[in-house]
């Protein structure tokens, strides 16, 4: 697996990952985009990238996404993985690598990781990378805990 920029061709697989309402579950919106939404969505991304793209490292195939992104001036880390490779171990090692990467560009402390009292997996993430739960809170009406990036 390796992390790189978005390309014309993951168009495909990322409008197809932003139609699937389990990806969506906890993002955005909280419901799978419209074909238009997601076309636009694409298209604001390739202009301008902010999370990583994750790829195969041997075919190149779009993954889904892993970084940070800046949400009311305050930089959120968060990732999303096409549901075809959940349960693999990608999402960890994406972050694994995605704060490898930023930690020279970013003060990791100021950085929001916020994952909702029911994504479980995103939590299992959390705990086994070591990231350390600082306070429970809400975000866009969630309830969950936020988390310190450890590396």
């Amino acid at each position: 697996m390796k992390l790189r920029n978005l390309r014309n061709q993951d168009k495909e697989a990322v409008i197809a990952m932003l139609g699937d309402p389990e990806v969506m579950r906890f993002l955005g919106p909280r419901r799978a985009l419209a074909q238009d939404e997601a076309d636009s969505w694409f298209e604001s991304a390739l202009a301008n990238p902010t999370r990583f793209a994750v790829a195969n490292a041997n075919t190149d195939e779009f993954i889904g996404f892993c970084g940070i992104k800046q949400i009311d001036g305050v930089p959120d880390f968060g990732y999303f993985i096409r549901s075809e490779f959940w349960g693999s171990g990608i999402a960890a090692k994406a972050c694994e690598l995605a704060v490898d990467r930023l930690s020279s560009e970013i003060h990791l402390d100021t950085v929001q990781v916020f994952i909702a009292e029911d994504n479980l997996a995103s939590q299992r993430v959390a705990q086994k990378l070591g990231w350390q739960a600082t306070h429970n809170g809400t975000k866009d009406g969630e309830y969950g805990r936020y988390y310190r990036i450890t590396m």
